[in-house]
C-alpha cells in the first residue's frame, strides 16, 4: 500500500487558511487500526472527542475531575461527520485541530481536522453539532451568554457564522 504525501502549509483546507484556536496529538497505536493496516474509520471519531475535551478545557468549560451524573455538562453531540482523504498508519503522530465554526441560539458546530505532523498529509476533515441540553428537564436551551463570550474570545474573532 502506497503512502500520498501533500505537501501543504499547515492548516490549509480547500486552499483556504483556516484558524483552529486548540491542537492536540495522538500517536496511532496498534488497537487503533483495522486489518487493512489503517486506521479503523470508528477511531477518528475518539479522536474528534479528545479534542474537543481539549477545546472545553481551553474554554474552562468542563472539569472532568468534578464530573458527575447530577453535574454533567449541558451540551450533548447532535450530529457529527468525517470526510476521508488519506490513510494513516501505526505509529504515525497526528495533529488533531478543532475550531467552532457556527453559533446557533442552543447549538454549536465544530470543524476538525486531523494531518500527519510531519509531513502535513490530510488525513480527515470533519464536522459536530453540540446542542446545549438540560438532562434534567430533558429539554434544549439557549447558549448561555457566557459561554459565548468565551467562545468568541478564544476563537478570536475568525470567522464563526452566527
Amino acid at each position: 500500500m502506497s503512502r500520498t504525501n501533500i505537501e501543504l502549509d499547515d492548516h490549509f483546507v480547500r486552499d483556504k487558511k483556516i484558524f483552529y484556536p486548540v491542537k492536540v496529538e495522538e500517536t496511532v497505536r496498534f488497537a487503533d487500526a483495522d486489518i487493512m493496516g489503517h486506521v479503523n474509520n470508528a477511531r477518528y471519531l475518539s479522536y474528534f472527542e479528545q479534542a474537543r475535551v481539549a477545546y472545553y478545557k481551553k474554554l474552562k468549560a468542563l472539569d472532568l475531575r468534578k464530573m458527575n451524573a447530577a453535574t454533567a455538562f449541558a451540551f450533548i453531540v447532535g450530529e457529527i461527520s468525517v470526510k476521508f482523504h488519506s490513510p494513516a498508519y501505526i505509529d504515525e503522530r497526528l495533529v488533531i485541530a478543532v475550531r467552532i465554526a457556527e453559533l446557533r441560539t442552543k447549538a454549536f458546530r465544530m470543524e476538525y481536522e486531523i494531518r500527519e505532523k510531519k509531513s502535513h498529509r490530510l488525513i480527515v476533515t470533519g464536522s459536530s453539532v453540540q446542542v446545549m441540553y438540560n438532562y434534567k428537564k430533558k429539554r434544549t436551551f439557549p447558549i448561555p451568554a457566557s459561554l459565548r463570550r468565551k467562545i468568541l474570545s478564544l476563537e478570536k474573532g475568525h470567522s464563526i457564522t452566527r
